[in-house]
């Protein structure tokens, strides 16, 4: 199974772009503008969409995407997320305001655009070569992490949220865990800012990186502008010495 990242920072701008992964060819986690990005033929090939929240950097290319499905043939998606962020999508982007409501435009298959499946912490669903689970997570909105599982490795994904006790203690019991890519949007000297917006820094995370394997890869995504360099020598003066930090960059691929 392959984890490739399409955006990966805070921001939308020239050679930035925000949350967004690609998993094979199908699958996608969050949907921001990292999507735009891929060509036709592969937008079109996309059935499913796990979210993290409904906040705008993680869902503004659904539009576009149902769009896209829409007016070149696509087979539509399905939308997976709590239902608080389905309700969210429903209320404000596919409205018939803001944008087509596409879950009720129909295909010439009888299906919706988009289809709409509500799924709850714990809940794990089949991928074509592995399982995804959605984790616990504390932002400002309801919002869900994500395992991603394949046939030998596993990826565990922050998405947006402030110090979580219950998802790190949750991934140190998942044995084929490789890689963790957790967000860190400000430095530890924004840490009062950062928790007010249901973000973290690397003191925040600090205490659970010791629950980790000694050999884990630790990808840092959603740095704020400016701040990067930062919160990467805050979080080297913090995680265990064995901790593979880097940097997540778009096009970064993880096997699994």
């Amino acid at each position: 199974m392959r984890v490739k990242a399409l955006g990966t920072f805070s921001h939308h701008g020239l050679m930035s772009r925000t949350t967004s992964f690609q998993i094979d060819d199908t699958t996608l986690i969050d949907c921001g503008p990292g999507v735009e990005d891929l060509p036709t033929d592969e937008l079109l090939r996309i059935d499913r969409v796990f979210l993290t929240h409904s906040h705008a950097d993680h869902c503004q290319f659904l539009p576009m995407l149902a769009d896209l499905h829409a007016s070149h043939g696509g087979p539509g998606f399905t939308v997976v997320a709590l239902q608080e962020t389905l309700d969210a999508l429903t209320n404000h982007m596919f409205n018939g305001v803001m944008w087509h409501d596409y879950t009720r435009q129909r295909l010439p298959s009888g299906d919706a655009v988009v289809r709409l499946a509500p799924t709850e912490v714990g809940d794990a669903l089949p991928l074509m070569d592995g399982l995804v689970t959605a984790l616990p997570c504390q932002h400002t909105v309801p919002a869900a992490g994500w395992l991603v599982e394949g046939p030998w490795r596993a990826l565990a994904f922050t998405g947006d949220s402030s110090p979580c006790a219950a998802f790190w203690h949750w991934i140190s019991n998942v044995p084929s865990l490789s890689d963790v890519v957790c967000e860190l949007n400000f430095p530890d000297s924004m840490r009062d800012f950062a928790e007010q917006a249901g973000h973290q820094t690397p003191s925040g995370i600090a205490p659970f990186l010791d629950l980790m394997p000694p050999n884990i890869q630790l990808w840092v995504s959603h740095m704020e502008r400016g701040h990067e360099q930062a919160i990467l020598d805050d979080l080297a003066a913090r995680a265990p010495a064995m901790m593979q930090v880097e940097a997540l960059q778009p096009d970064t691929v993880i096997d699994l």
